[in-house]
């Protein structure tokens, strides 16, 4: 059987893994959980929509998760789609800082995840900036960085990470979208899963969770460790530990 979630659930598996992380370095990172909410086929949303899957259990999760976490992060294309606050407001516990990765700094004026409170970093890719953009943002009170840029003429993630540490940030939550969780994936950056399936299909073109890894064979396929399972109302939450092949 299923545990079941309540909202006055005191801890979650996820805090487990975060309290458990305290006692551990992973070199100078970051310690990465993504967390995010999808079909029960593995769509995190259709193409170039908002696509809601969480339940009132679920948000508790996700802005707690926030809560214990230094920095929550998601792409530009999350931005522009979803506008999300990043704050924390269904949970107790304070705000995280909340990060943007922008390879050009192009953005929506006027974004929630981009009000001027010090709270706000977008991280771009050298090379790629666009001056505009960034002095925009800079006018607004958003706080900027420059990455190295990947092959594609993106962020790095190692790179955005070593910024990150930087700045103090121990336990970074990543939320979406699906490019910037396959990017964290494909850098071998992921050291937790927290994923909130719900009980509906989309198919294609839903987008999927993941794009390519590079992976060939089922031998090199990414696998949990210390899984556990649990009811967020209709939905259900997994948690896992990361192991690379």
């Amino acid at each position: 059987m299923l545990r079941k979630r309540t909202l006055e659930s005191e801890a979650s598996p996820l805090q487990s893994l975060v309290t458990r992380d305290t006692l551990r370095v992973v070199g100078l990172r970051p310690i990465v959980t993504v967390h995010l909410a999808q079909s029960l086929d593995g769509r995190v949303a259709l193409a170039g929509k908002t696509t809601p899957f969480s339940t009132q259990e679920g948000r508790f999760c996700a802005h707690a998760a926030r809560a214990a976490h230094d920095a929550v992060l998601v792409g530009a294309s999350t931005v522009r789609i979803d506008n999300p606050r990043l704050t924390v407001r269904d949970a107790p516990g304070s705000d995280p800082l909340r990060v943007v990765l922008a390879s050009t700094f192009a953005l929506p004026r006027g974004a929630h995840a981009l009000k001027g409170d010090g709270r706000a970093l977008v991280i771009s890719a050298r090379g790629q900036s666009d001056a505009s953009e960034q002095a925009a943002l800079e006018s607004a009170g958003v706080s900027l960085a420059v990455a190295e840029a990947d092959a594609e003429g993106r962020v790095n993630i190692d790179s955005a990470l070593e910024i990150l540490a930087a700045r103090g940030v121990r336990r970074l939550l990543v939320e979406g979208g699906a490019k910037v969780v396959t990017s964290f994936f494909r850098a071998r950056r992921v050291d937790h899963v927290s994923v909130e399936i719900a009980m509906c299909l989309l198919g294609a073109p839903g987008t999927p969770m993941l794009g390519a890894l590079g992976i060939a064979l089922p031998t090199q396929a990414v696998r949990l460790a210390n899984v556990s399972v649990e009811r967020l109302g209709e939905n259900v939450l997994v948690h896992g530990d990361v192991v690379y092949a």
